[in-house]
């Protein structure tokens, strides 16, 4: 059930919640619950003006904030995912055992959905199509599901539903209002059923306040996650200066989820725990929670940029770490969604650093000229040709990591 309403504007508030609505089999047995974002406590639909922001603002509140142990137990919990969801690797690191990624019917089965939906069901997801009204394009999707969802408010294709329950897909009734639609879907060789006849969705009340983190931090933490050389103790300070993702490392390191027999109670082992795979989802869920989709292209260009000029360093007697660093965050604006102006004002990478970045000045400043127009296919004479190759090759291997 796709977030239900869809408004123009743009809530700037901390007082979104979630609902989540129980899913039933054949025999009523509460056998898992989809996540729903609400606008805030009292509102029974989603004011969704982002689907990104919003499946990622439910996904931090039930993982990192209440816990799936104490949200739903050992069930499966299904998720709303749109396209630039799907298609962005680094919000693949939730629990593959009990996270249900449900394509939206609005999604378009591009090349870039298709090879995101091999790589999510290689993790060990499961997947289900939402609202699936059989048309020549949507087709595609059928390969990778297990789960079909069908809205019986619509008219209901009973050839196609006798189809699919042939080929072993499940099939899931939503908008089951009585207990007739119930024992009428069950004959057609539905097996779990979600709807009023059941129970509505409620509203889960977290105590949690989210204090906005700084941007300064967010760019050396995101900074760091994709370093060539990661390194805990610095992630582990960085972490410590944001009360709410410091909670939500916390929470999740010691849930039963993962297996903790007693607290763990100092930051590194929290981080040890985790693992670097799903720490930089649980990092970019809270960033996309709190601020502006970060674009994986944008990401991606970024990374190129650091590394090339971390190759390009030695050559040019320059530090390879303040390279990369101002390779990185010459496009951090980007990455972010935010002025130059702004992330000026708030993170300080250095006189040298930020002169090279700002105003180009200096050897870091020329590199950071001649990478650019290696961008563009314009090298210098003493640019490696194969330099900008080798980055992107390198930056899109970090991104697309299963390193845990």
């Amino acid at each position: 059930m796709k977030n239900e309403c869809h408004l123009p504007h743009k809530a700037n508030t901390n007082e979104y919640t979630i609902a989540i609505q129980p899913i039933v089999d054949a025999q009523l047995r509460h056998v898992a619950d989809e996540l729903l974002y609400r606008a805030n406590e009292t509102n029974q639909t989603a004011n969704v003006f982002d689907n990104v922001q919003a499946t990622a603002r439910a996904c931090a509140i039930a993982v990192y904030e209440i816990g799936l142990d104490k949200l739903c137990g050992t069930r499966q919990l299904f998720i709303n995912a749109s396209a630039d969801w799907l298609t962005n690797p680094d919000l693949t690191g939730l629990p593959s055992q009990q996270i249900v990624i449900e394509v939206l019917e609005d999604t378009s089965p591009t090349k870039e959905v298709i090879d995101a939906l091999h790589y999510i069901k290689s993790q060990g997801y499961k997947l289900a199509l939402d609202d699936f009204i059989l048309d020549e394009h949507n087709h595609a999707f059928l390969p990778f599901c297990d789960i079909v969802k069908f809205d019986i408010s619509n008219d209901l294709p009973k050839k196609l539903i006798k189809k699919l329950h042939k080929e072993g897909i499940t099939l899931l009734a939503e908008r089951v209002e009585t207990q007739e639609e119930f024992k009428q879907c069950k004959a057609l060789g539905f097996t779990l059923f979600q709807g009023y006849f059941y129970e509505r969705p409620k509203t889960q009340l977290t105590q949690t306040a989210r204090l906005s983190t700084s941007r300064a931090n967010q760019m050396q933490l995101l900074s760091a996650l994709y370093s060539d050389n990661v390194r805990l103790s610095e992630i582990s300070t960085l972490v410590a200066r944001d009360p709410y993702l410091l909670s939500a490392i916390f929470k999740r390191a010691n849930s039963a989820e993962k297996g903790s027999r007693r607290p763990t109670t100092k930051l590194i082992d929290c981080l040890h725990i985790i693992g670097l795979r799903e720490l930089r989802t649980l990092v970019t869920i809270v960033m996309l929670a709190n601020n502006s989709p970060v674009s994986k292209l944008n990401l991606i260009k970024g990374l190129t940029r650091a590394f090339a000029c971390e190759m390009m360093a030695d050559q040019r007697r320059l530090d390879e770490q303040e390279s990369f660093i101002a390779g990185l965050f010459s496009l951090m604006p980007t990455i972010l969604g935010i002025s130059a102006e702004l992330m000026k004002n708030e993170i300080r990478l250095g006189r040298f650093i930020e002169d090279a970045i700002n105003q180009r000045i200096g050897s870091l400043g020329k590199l950071l000229n001649d990478v650019e127009a290696a961008e563009s296919q314009f090298s210098p004479l003493d640019f490696p040709s194969d330099v900008m190759l080798q980055a992107a090759s390198k930056a899109r291997s970090l991104v697309y990591t299963d390193a845990s």
